[in-house]
């Protein structure tokens, strides 16, 4: 992934470390906004505020099948 200049970001950074296919250099401020705004790439964003404190093996777990009940 590209590093972007200082006080910018790339729009978006996945938190499963997969690169997106469309991404853009933005502002933090930008950034911000979009998060405001309910931006459709952001729930999986690493800069997205609600998943800045939680670890990424929160999205691995949550892509994981259930586990299939005993005796069917």
């Amino acid at each position: 992934m590209p590093n972007p200049p200082e006080g910018m970001r790339v729009c978006p950074t996945r938190a499963d470390g997969v690169e997106a296919l469309m991404a853009h250099t933005i502002s933090i401020a930008e950034c911000q906004k979009r998060q405001r705004e309910h931006f459709h790439k952001c729930p999986t964003c690493v800069h997205q505020n609600a998943n800045a404190a939680a670890p990424v093996v929160a999205f691995a777990a949550a892509s994981r099948e259930a586990p299939k009940p005993n005796g069917g």
